[in-house]
């Protein structure tokens, strides 16, 4: 086979320390105030159903929103928290409040206040045959991320190479990096100018059998496919290929790069970097990213052998999967920086944007 190597340095992606090092003022000021008006329709991209919710109107639930948009780091305030708390559980309380009402996700994930909500049938779920589930298939969700990456200005053969990057991950039954990500990694990051619909891929420097790319903070989804392509193409003709690249982004899941390569008979090696979240063992301080492992090589059977692993017992995208679905995280997963292991999902969720909670 020919030997190909890629690896994508993905110096952008230190970018996301500076979304999370805001403690989700991003969320607020640039997310929560374009989608939460007074009377809303959110759209729910769980991995496995896609529906359009509205969102009830009450003074209770204005008056949180009139908190989140006069106060951006009211978190940090005990008084505005205190204020925030009371006025959730007072909205929860109502007639009117709705238990998939993005503001309960902020209260738990962003002010660690959780209330208990009566559990009532959402529009979408009454106009079903009951089920609280709808089984959406591939084609259609493929339609649906296609229309929201157009609708952000990706041009159309790129968005359909997003769309398929994502697809994949879905199909492998790696929820944590398919459909589940399309908004809070890509159309948010769009959102906060962490990353653009669409940008040039430059080459800076080229050999036969190199390349540095610059990806200009476009999307990693068109930024990858483009590279690995490229690094093939050297392989093919060479013997072997090594493409890195430069303000990137995030590319989704790893092992789509190898399978590409393996598809065009070579060995495919790719790696990328990601913020320090994993503690050293003994450790209780985040170090180390959760930077993975991935080859592909083709084989005798109908399929390649194929590797693709985080260098941590978990990572993120798991844990929020596990948020969707309301299930705690594994023992021995998540540690805080006492050293305790947690599994309280949701709040593993909001410490780890404040920095508390290590992989």
């Amino acid at each position: 086979f020919s030997f190909l190597s890629l690896f994508f340095i993905l110096i952008a992606l230190a970018e996301c320390n500076t979304f999370i090092s805001k403690n989700a003022q991003i969320l607020i000021n640039n997310n929560y105030n374009k989608e939460l008006a007074s009377s809303t329709s959110t759209v729910d991209t769980t991995n496995s159903n896609i529906g359009i919710m509205s969102t009830p109107t009450s003074s209770y639930r204005q008056e949180l929103l009139d908190i989140l948009a006069k106060n951006p780091a009211g978190h940090l305030d005990s008084q505005i928290r205190s204020e925030f708390a009371s006025k959730l559980k007072q909205y929860a309380e109502s007639e009117c409040a709705d238990p998939s009402d993005v503001i309960f996700s902020i209260g738990a994930e962003v002010f660690g206040i959780t209330v208990d909500i009566p559990r009532k049938e959402s529009n979408a779920n009454k106009a079903s045959s009951g089920d609280e589930s709808v089984i959406i298939d591939f084609e259609y969700m493929r339609s649906f991320m296609k229309d929201v990456f157009l609708s952000y200005g990706v041009m159309e053969e790129r968005a359909e190479i997003c769309c398929e990057v994502l697809i994949e991950a879905d199909k492998r039954g790696i929820d944590s990096h398919g459909l589940g990500r399309l908004k809070p990694i890509y159309c948010d990051r769009m959102d906060d100018g962490i990353l653009w619909a669409d940008r040039p891929i430059e080459i800076e420097k080229e050999t036969e059998t190199t390349a540095l790319v610059n990806g200009n903070l476009g999307i990693g989804l068109y930024i990858g496919p483009h590279c690995m392509n490229l690094a093939i193409q050297k392989a093919k003709k060479y013997g072997v290929g090594f493409v890195a690249v430069k303000n990137s982004t995030h590319y989704g899941i790893s092992g789509y790069y190898a399978t590409m390569a393996t598809e065009a008979g070579c060995i495919g090696f790719t790696g990328t970097n990601a913020r320090p979240s994993i503690a050293p063992t003994f450790g209780v301080e985040p170090m180390l990213g959760t930077n993975p492992l991935v080859f592909g090589m083709p084989s005798d059977d109908d399929f390649p052998f194929v590797i693709d692993c985080a260098t941590s017992v978990n990572q993120r995208g798991k844990i929020e999967k596990y948020g969707r679905d309301g299930v705690p995280t594994p023992r021995g997963a998540v540690i805080d920086n006492e050293g305790i292991e947690r599994t309280d999902t949701e709040g593993i969720l909001r410490d780890m944007v404040l920095g508390c909670r290590f992989l």
